[in-house]
């Protein structure tokens, strides 16, 4: 970037007027550091300079948010090109000009994109530098913005001209008194004539005994002039009354006084002079008022100035809502604007300090305003934050806090900031990111395309029914235009439509298009979207598939030949209402004969008050806009009996599109609205469609906290929706059950849909859920959550186990018969458990003899008893069964070795042994154990069984009442 060009002698005389400022390297000063901090404030950018521009470079006066930068080449100076003309000079985006596309400091550090400087333009013309702000994102300023950017440059403006008249002055006046002190023998006089200072000696009464020429210069005259005269007549009226009770208290007392007041000069203008004032005794003994006095006229409107510019400064951030704050770290004292206070909600005698402004903040955010800054104070870095924040009065806020670290000698001495209400704002964004996540889903959830395109006819919105139209993605069709989607030349049919829009002139029309190999009639609106000014910005576009409507309506006209015959109620009226004619199901309706006439009948007679007030209010519109409508109303049939009917209405039209009369079709609706009426109050809101289904809905956040729950599961958790909603999964659940749970969620959240069931065994109700998770899609394609549903199939489950029982229950003892036996083993070696299987195959001693001797009954009884002992020994996990006869069997899973199986047979002999008590009688039999451990994945159950029952014979050959083998063999 080459620096702008400028003419020599101009350039030359705006360097002489720089110099004169003698404000080039000079130390920081509040007054500039706050127009530069205000600058950055009310344009809301993170950097803001006053800068200088000098021969060969630019240097900083004022700097917020460039921290240890204090000059740089003029070569690259932005401010070089801002001081070439006295407007605002504005750089919206430096990547895109073509000046400062390359600049070292847009490609590089800070990063430069946006840039406003507003020159500092002094008396005669000569810009000497700039006001300037900075930001690093592209962005333009308001024009309230670059408004009071100019002003704030016009204040720094004339502190600058101010600053210098106030340095000459100063040297000035120590000039003349150090040439005064150079006189020789009348040294005293002439510093008493010859000073600039105001000297005379006055009477109590004030009358003037002695002026030098300073004072009688003055006012315009000379000492002689003046000597005799009462120096209250030179007082301004209006300070008369302070100025005579100052010189009485001088002269009443030894004890010197000063002060300041108007005085009326020679021009009749007021001029400010700071009086030290002393009584003195004359020659003769009489005490005379001593005062010299000094012309600070421009002292004062310097401080007048600048408390106009403070308290412009402070009327502004009051403007604006932005406070400032000032932490001395020395003293640990920190200062607030009234603007600061005002937002804090504390009064003017609240005395801050850090720890309590602090704890203004909400819990959640306190952590990061420390850190802040304790960052700050130990090493300069700036912040820019947005948090939470509770007012003195506990109203909840937001605030945009923002500070940086001020160095004197290279040690940090102050932290300054500004303060900000943005609670408006955020509540403003949040309600806009609800509003358009709403109205995207809604959009997407209707059968209608809707589109929004800008005046260069691009999409800038499209909904989902527009994405499956193209069969393209939302973010492949934002930006494009229809040719680019289309792959296709403008339609000639749809350009002037187009045109007609933008031209402002809202559009309806029908087109035919293929989709999906399919002929479609799609009825269209283009509707303009004017500005304020009525300039058309774009245009919304929406679009419905009538192909169905439209053969409907065309089977409808072929049918009307046959509505003499239908059971329908036809009825044609004139344009004002006349009944014309009633076809035969009307008049029977109506209770009329066949031949009786009905042209003196008017159709609203046959109406409902409701119906007539519809047809005032919509049908009537609908028509002539439409020329149909079709509906449901209430008709009165015969005996006054009120009828709900479907209700078609078609306007007949002549060649010059006037109605001349109207055609309507009716069907006796009453169980059609009979049901619908109990469906719509059903489905009237999606709360009521989620309490109408017989299902337990919930829906959760990707954070794991409930959203949303309906009544049924309220009644399943045992919790009401308000201590349900914002609750976590593990909080309602409970830590069991989300665990069981935590697998299912996992893969919800991973974007799987699951389903599963769960069975609930403490409960009384609701024992077996289906639960289905489905996962809830945002735009950006990342998971926000999921839908739980959740159906209870308790009596599904407990008729499973039913019709289970009569295929898998031995009758007699209620253990596993051989069906449910080699299920439960196929069951195990499916999970892979196999390998830690034990079987125990069972076989009765000495039962035939109980058969034989006590009969079959006492021998039935003898096996329900053995069953039961055989449940009382195993875990609720391990599987009985009785095989056939007195043959049984025990399935142990999950042992890790052989010798649990052992010590379970014996436990089986010692329970067969024991005596078995049948009322009077008692029985005693015996038993022998096979077991075998560990089934082969290949050779599979059979194989382990086979082995038990070879372990079973070995245990009945050795003698039995015993047990053989445990070991794989």
């Amino acid at each position: 970037m080459n620096a702008p060009s400028h003419d020599v002698q101009a350039e030359a005389e705006r360097l002489l007027r720089l110099r004169e400022l003698v404000v080039l390297d000079s130390a920081p000063e509040p007054i500039f550091d706050n127009i530069a901090k205000l600058a950055s404030d009310i344009c809301g950018t993170p950097i803001a300079l006053l800068s200088l521009i000098d021969a060969e470079r630019q240097w900083f006066k004022a700097n917020v948010g460039l921290p240890g930068v204090n000059e740089t080449p003029r070569d690259v100076a932005f401010c070089a090109h801002a001081i070439a003309d006295d407007a605002l000079f504005e750089v919206p985006d430096t990547g895109m000009d073509a000046r400062f596309a390359g600049h070292p400091m847009v490609v590089g550090a800070p990063n430069i994109r946006f840039y406003a400087g507003a020159p500092l333009v002094l008396p005669g013309g000569a810009r000497v530098g700039t006001l300037c702000v900075i930001d690093r994102e592209a962005r333009r300023l308001t024009a309230e913005q670059a408004s009071l950017l100019q002003s704030l440059a016009g204040i720094a403006s004339q502190a600058l001209v101010m600053r210098r008249d106030l340095i000459t002055r100063s040297l000035a006046v120590r000039s003349e008194f150090e040439r005064a002190l150079e006189v020789s023998e009348a040294r005293h006089r002439a510093i008493v004539e010859d000073q600039a200072e105001l000297v005379s000696l006055a009477r109590a009464d004030g009358e003037l005994v002695y002026v030098n020429p300073a004072y009688a210069r003055h006012f315009g005259r000379t000492p002689a002039q003046m000597v005799g005269t009462s120096l209250f007549d030179y007082v301004e009226p209006a300070d008369r009354a302070a100025v005579m009770a100052l010189v009485e208290r001088v002269m009443t007392s030894e004890v010197s006084d000063s002060g300041e007041n108007r005085m009326v000069a020679a021009d009749g203008t007021d001029r400010w002079v700071a009086w030290t004032n002393r009584r003195q005794m004359d020659p003769l003994g009489q005490p005379l008022l001593h005062s010299v006095g000094r012309d600070v006229t421009e002292r004062k409107r310097v401080d007048q100035a600048l408390r106009a510019s403070q308290a412009l400064l402070e009327r502004t951030g009051r403007v604006a809502g932005v406070g400032g704050w000032e932490l001395h770290l020395a003293t640990g004292t920190l200062a607030w604007t009234d603007e600061t206070r005002r937002i804090h909600e504390v009064g003017a005698d609240y005395v801050p300090t850090l720890a309590s402004a602090i704890e203004f903040y909400s819990p959640e955010s306190r952590a990061a305003i420390e850190a802040a800054v304790q960052s700050g104070m130990h090493s300069g870095v700036p912040w820019d934050l947005e948090l939470p924040f509770i007012t003195a009065t506990g109203r909840p806020i937001w605030v945009r806090a923002q500070g940086e670290v001020e160095f004197e000698g290279g040690q940090a001495a102050r932290l300054v900031g500004a303060f900000q209400d943005i609670t408006e704002r955020k509540h403003l964004q949040q309600k806009l990111a609800e509003n358009e996540r709403f109205v995207r889903q809604i959009t997407d959830s209707l059968p209608v395309r809707i589109a929004y395109v800008d005046k260069d006819r691009r999409y800038r919105f499209v909904n989902l029914a527009h994405c499956k139209r193209f069969g393209l993605e939302r973010d492949q069709i934002i930006g494009r235009m229809r040719s680019e989607l289309t792959q296709r030349k403008t339609d000639p049919l749809v350009e002037p439509l187009v045109l007609g829009v933008l031209g402002g002139q809202p559009q309806r029309f029908e087109y035919e298009e293929t989709v999906g190999g399919r002929l479609r009639r799609v009825e269209s609106q283009l509707i303009p979207d004017l500005s304020d000014s009525g300039e058309v910005r774009g245009f919304y576009s929406t679009g419905v598939d009538i192909t169905e409507r439209t053969a409907a309506e065309q089977a409808l006209r072929e049918l009307t030949t046959i509505f003499d015959n239908t059971t329908d109620y036809v009825v044609q009226t004139d344009a004002q209402g006349n009944i014309t004619f009633m076809n035969p199901a009307a008049r029977r309706a109506c209770g009329l004969t066949g031949d009786e006439p009905v042209t003196h009948l008017h159709h609203t007679a046959f109406n409902t008050p409701a119906t007539n007030l519809h047809f005032t209010q919509v049908i009537g519109p609908a028509i002539d806009a439409h020329g149909v409508w079709l509906g449901e109303t209430t008709v009165y049939g015969a005996h006054r009996r009120k009828v709900p009917v479907s209700h078609l209405v078609i306007a007949h039209r002549d060649a010059a599109g006037r109605i001349t009369r109207y055609s309507a079709v009716m069907r006796d609706i009453s169980p059609q609205v009979e049901a619908k009426q109990l469906q719509q109050r059903q489905t009237a809101t999606l709360r009521s469609i989620t309490e109408s289904i017989p299902a337990m809905v919930s829906v959760v956040g990707a954070d794991g906290r409930y959203r949303f729950v309906n009544s049924e599961f309220e009644r399943w958790a045992g919790f009401t929706r308000v201590g349900i909603v914002g609750s976590t999964l593990q909080d309602v659940l409970g830590p069991v059950e989300y665990e069981r749970s935590r697998p299912w969620i996992e893969r919800a959240l991973q974007g799987e849909v699951v389903r599963f069931e769960k069975d609930y065994a403490g409960r009384s109700t609701a024992l077996h859920l289906a639960i289905s998770f489905v996962p809830l899609w945002l735009e950006s394609g990342e998971v926000d959550g999921f839908v739980g549903v959740a159906q209870d199939i308790t009596q599904h489950k407990v008729e499973e186990l039913r019709l289970l029982q009569l295929t898998q229950q031995d009758p007699l003892t209620g253990l596993l018969n051989r069906t449910g036996f080699e299920e439960y083993l196929e069951q195990r070696m499916r999970e892979g458990s196999g390998a830690s299987l034990a079987l125990l195959c069972i076989d009765l001693d000495h039962f035939k003899p109980v058969n034989d001797k006590h009969g079959h009954p006492a021998g039935d009884r003898v096996l329900q008893l053995f069953a039961q002992r055989l449940q009382g020994l195993v875990r609720p996990t391990d599987a009985v069964a009785r095989l056939g006869g007195d043959e049984f069997a025990v399935v142990l899973p999950g042992l890790r070795e052989g010798t649990g199986a052992r010590t379970v047979a014996d436990k089986v002999i010692a329970a067969a042994h024991a005596p078995f008590d049948l009322g009077t009688l008692r029985v005693n039999i015996g038993a022998s154990v096979g077991v075998a451990y560990a089934a082969d994945a290949h050779l599979g159950w059979r194989d382990l069984l086979s082995r038990a029952d070879a372990m079973l014979y070995k245990a009945k050959e050795s003698g039995r009442g015993r047990q053989a083998g445990t070991s794989r063999m």
